[in-house]
């Protein structure tokens, strides 16, 4: 496995091969958190449902509250698929930053970049260099 140095932030290590980028997030406790750094099909199609899932609880609110705001307006019925498409295709493109950044607000740093091809690789790569490194 190829380790080198992340001229960015020098003190998160770059592993792997692969097509896609993942970034390991570690708090206080030590509890790892894998985050993908494209597109998020699952925020894409389960907005709300991810929200929560993920724990970003205010957000999922602020969403809950700006539909209920362009429903009391009463905007016409036809128009409630293009806003909910559009909540879609932003969780979709900034969902995993999004998720990133609560991740760095409630105490997680970026310690490791994977390069994968897909999760289960980039897990696999993680077993590996936790493994070196113990």
């Amino acid at each position: 496995m190829e380790i080198e140095k992340n001229n960015e932030h020098s003190d998160i290590d770059l592993v792997g091969s692969g097509r896609k980028v993942f970034q390991v997030f570690k708090d206080s406790s030590n509890t790892v958190e894998l985050v993908h750094t494209g597109i998020s099909w699952a925020a894409f199609f389960f907005s709300g449902l991810w929200l929560v899932y993920k724990g970003m609880y205010l957000v999922a609110g602020q969403i809950f509250v700006f539909c209920t705001l362009v429903l009391l307006i009463g905007i016409p019925e036809t128009m409630i698929p293009f806003v909910s498409s559009g909540i879609g295709i932003y969780l979709g493109l900034r969902g995993n930053l999004l998720y990133a950044k609560y991740l760095e607000n409630n105490g997680y740093k970026a310690f490791l970049i994977i390069n994968a091809d897909n999760v289960n690789h980039a897990k696999l790569q993680f077993a590996d260099y936790m493994e070196e490194h113990n």
